[in-house]
């Protein structure tokens, strides 16, 4: 995906996600910048991108994840990560658990 790509994939997920936490009263404060898509999640290595057709929320679609699911969707509270990896809880085999559990594990627990 391009730049122009991914800045409009970006635009989409922080408009949808804003109308989502404003439906749930969940604090929101991010713009496109704050969430700019890596070519592949970070948890479980896949390419991200944005499916296309009737089903456009596909496995590898960019998903924006609450780090601190107490928090709301503010900056240095989200990461872009795989709809697969955002809702791994629900439907893994064990390797994908283990792969989202050494994950938090090793980045997301340092002071």
């Amino acid at each position: 995906m391009g730049g122009d790509a991914l800045t409009a994939v970006s635009r989409r997920l922080v408009r949808q996600t804003k109308y989502r936490a404003r439906k749930r009263g969940i604090e929101f404060d991010l713009t496109h910048e704050d969430v700019p898509i890596p070519a592949c999640c970070p948890v479980l290595g896949i390419p991200l991108y944005r499916a296309i057709g009737a089903k456009a929320q596909g496995p590898n679609s960019p998903s924006l994840d609450r780090i601190d699911p107490n928090r709301g969707y503010v900056r240095g509270n989200v990461l872009v990560v795989s709809s697969k990896a955002n809702s791994i809880k629900n439907n893994a085999t064990p390797r994908e658990l283990l792969q989202v559990a050494c994950f938090y594990q090793e980045h997301l627990n340092q002071p």
